[in-house]
């Protein structure tokens, strides 16, 4: 009786231990795929710092101080920027403004002068 008992004792714990496997095998892909999520995010926000920075909700009205004797000649959008484009009229040259409309910011000035 007891060859009876240890065949049956053996297929339980058959079962248990592929229901275990089965169990370690599912939560360790879940624990890879959440590494993979994780990664991939911080490999997404490194790529693209501009992408990830908070707007203000409304930055009300913001002055940009033009060049004297300047005229408007272009406003470009490019790259997630406002590039004004400026002709100087007495001395001839050009100036670039840059422009941040996500956060109402000047962020740089191109003076372009011809030699």
């Amino acid at each position: 009786m007891e060859a009876g008992e240890n065949g049956d004792n053996n297929a339980g714990r058959a079962r248990y231990v592929r229901t275990l496997l089965i169990v370690v095998i599912t939560l360790g892909l879940i624990l890879l795929g959440g590494a993979a999520i994780v990664i991939g995010t911080i490999i997404k926000r490194v790529s693209d710092p501009e992408g990830n920075v908070p707007v203000k909700p409304g930055f009300g009205e913001t002055q940009i101080e033009l060049p004297a004797g300047s005229v408007l000649d272009e406003v470009i959008a490019a790259d997630g920027r406002l590039i004004l484009r400026l002709r100087d009229k007495a001395e001839g040259g050009h100036t670039l403004i840059l422009l941040d409309p996500r956060r109402g910011e000047e962020r740089g000035r191109i003076r372009l002068k011809q030699e």
